[in-house]
């Protein structure tokens, strides 16, 4: 059974300079989700070991926002230690937002000691909260806005958030396609059975020191490797099992991408290898290509 939450809500447009313009009505006496243009905050109360403990997420909208629209979301789930801001402050990010194509979601993950941000709780993190049950809160109160089309919704994540999403595409029916960034499937992840047929985005970095590309033990978990990765979600969907192969270049980064094609509701599973690169995009150029290149990836589905 799970465990009783209680959602508190606040709400703060953050401009370029340095002061915050407090909005107190995140939500009416109905429950419904106010959003405004620019970047709005809300704070969820989870039950963490019997304590309730307040977690921020940032939504960012576009600029002009319009109200006559129902926009689909892009989840953007941080790496170790860090926190939704990480994204959020990141102008590629902010640039496709405003062309007006989506709605930003950024969590704030959570460490037992207390600190802003934290972890994604895959099993090994200093954190012991139900992270599934948190983005689960988090949708129950998106859907209550008529901006948000939570029918369209996606999930890209870097490194920990990575074995985020991955989690979350096994363990939930929330999002239509996710992007896992330097980072596949941890191996109990890997032994999951998805809920629902979904599209793959995967890039690994060809000398990632941290999470190798062939996978194995390292010291942020036991991992599969990109390609086995990249072949379970594709089993699972019913795709060709044979992968079509193709050179890329982004920018200054030469990939080497990899399909599996033909699965269940015409979804499609991609792995893609960054070659000369670790753990993370080698420059900006690359990176602006990478989340371009993931819109118009998640926009089919």
């Amino acid at each position: 059974m799970k465990k009783i939450i209680i959602i508190t809500f606040c709400i703060s447009l953050i401009q370029s300079c340095s002061n915050v313009d407090k909005i107190t009505d995140i939500a009416d006496t109905t429950g419904i989700l106010n959003l405004i243009s620019g970047t709005n905050e809300m704070t969820i109360n989870q039950t963490i070991d019997g304590n309730s403990v307040p977690r921020l997420v940032y939504i960012k909208t576009p600029q002009n926002l319009n109200s006559s629209l129902s926009y689909p979301i892009v989840f953007f789930f941080h790496g170790a230690g860090g926190s939704g801001q990480e994204f959020l402050q990141n102008n590629n990010i902010t640039e496709l937002i405003n062309s007006e194509e989506f709605i930003g979601i950024f969590p704030n993950g959570h460490s037992n000691n207390g600190s802003n941000g934290g972890f994604w709780n895959l099993g090994s993190e200093p954190t012991t909260a139900d992270d599934v049950e948190y983005v689960d809160l988090i949708i129950n109160q998106l859907v209550t806005s008529t901006l948000i089309d939570t029918s369209k919704a996606y999930a890209i994540g870097f490194s920990n958030g990575s074995g985020m999403v991955n989690l979350l595409g096994k363990s939930t029916g929330h999002f239509n396609a996710i992007a896992p960034l330097f980072s596949q499937q941890i191996l109990s992840t890997g032994d999951l059975t998805p809920t629902k047929a979904m599209s793959v985005f995967q890039v690994n970095g060809e000398v990632d020191g941290l999470i190798p590309l062939n996978g194995g033990v390292s010291s942020v978990g036991t991992f599969m490797s990109a390609q086995n990765s990249a072949l379970n979600w594709a089993t699972h969907f019913n795709c060709n099992t044979t992968a079509t192969q193709e050179g890329l270049n982004w920018e200054n980064t030469v990939l080497s991408s990899f399909t599996y094609s033909n699965c269940d509701n015409s979804h499609e599973i991609k792995y893609l290898i960054a070659f000369n690169t670790g753990h993370g995009f080698s420059d900006e150029q690359t990176e602006r290509v990478a989340y371009t290149q993931i819109w118009e990836f998640f926009k089919q589905y």
